[in-house]
């Protein structure tokens, strides 16, 4: 009787470890191109986002929405015939500007590794015919990166993952609280700190977020979490002792 406990048991075991594997290889599993396009356009529809699946050069689809008098834009990036760029998705936003180089979020991994290589951690520009004001933006982040220390912000499970470089620290602890920061650790499909990058300039708001597979889940994800910083640095520039510059002190406007 034993003995059969002890088969029954161990094919149980194996019964439950092959489901497992199942729910993982299901889970990383890719997409049908064709079925997530649909699966993007209906859910867009429902949120009352506009959807557009026309390609154009890197650019594989973009979303459009509008919340609280911040428009934002979002696209998939990816380019088969550059191994060495990473698929990306972008949300940005003109509706939330700073006066300058104002805020960089980056995983501390990420910016180790960039001091350790005498890198500026600075995101690879996508064309190589500049204008003046590209050239004037990427000069601006090389420098405010290397000038900048991090913000003593957050607690020390989120220093530990992210590191924060902000014009000040009353603007870092105005953006990270624990609600951004539990924002950040439930992020679908995990490793929001080697895969997530921030900028907030005089061009707006800007979140890059690295993935192979954009699904639905992380898309709205990443727009609630670009959402949320917007409006924290909104009420940040609205408060007594806040300066906004506007576009005529901006670099590269000439």
């Amino acid at each position: 009787m034993a003995l059969e406990w002890l088969v029954l048991g161990l094919a149980a075991l194996a019964a439950a470890g092959g489901g497992a594997w199942l729910v993982r290889r299901h889970r990383a599993a890719p997409l049908d191109p064709a079925v997530a396009a649909r699966k993007r356009e209906r859910r867009a529809r429902d949120l009352g986002w506009v959807y557009d699946a026309t390609v154009t050069g890197d650019t594989q689809f973009t979303l459009r929405g509008v919340e609280a008098g911040v428009k934002w834009k979002l696209r998939y990036r990816t380019d088969s015939t550059r191994p060495d760029e990473r698929p990306t998705l972008t949300w940005a936003t003109r509706s939330v500007q700073g006066g300058a180089t104002e805020l960089r979020v980056i995983g501390r991994a990420r910016y180790e590794r960039g001091k350790a290589n005498f890198e500026p951690m600075v995101e690879k520009l996508s064309s190589l015919i500049l204008s003046p004001r590209d050239i004037a933006a990427a000069q601006a982040r090389s420098e405010f990166v290397e000038r900048t220390a991090p913000a003593d912000v957050g607690s020390a499970q989120f220093r530990d993952k992210f590191t924060v470089l902000a014009r000040n620290n009353r603007l870092a602890r105005a953006l990270f609280n624990a609600k951004m920061e539990a924002r950040l650790a439930k992020w679908p499909g995990g490793g929001a700190d080697e895969r997530l990058s921030i900028w907030l300039d005089w061009q707006g708001l800007r979140i890059d977020l690295e993935t192979a597979q954009p699904r639905m889940a992380e898309i709205e994800h990443l727009v609630a979490f670009g959402l949320a910083v917007a409006a924290k640095y909104r009420r940040h520039a609205a408060s007594p002792g806040v300066t906004v510059f506007m576009e005529e002190t901006q670099p590269g406007g000439a």
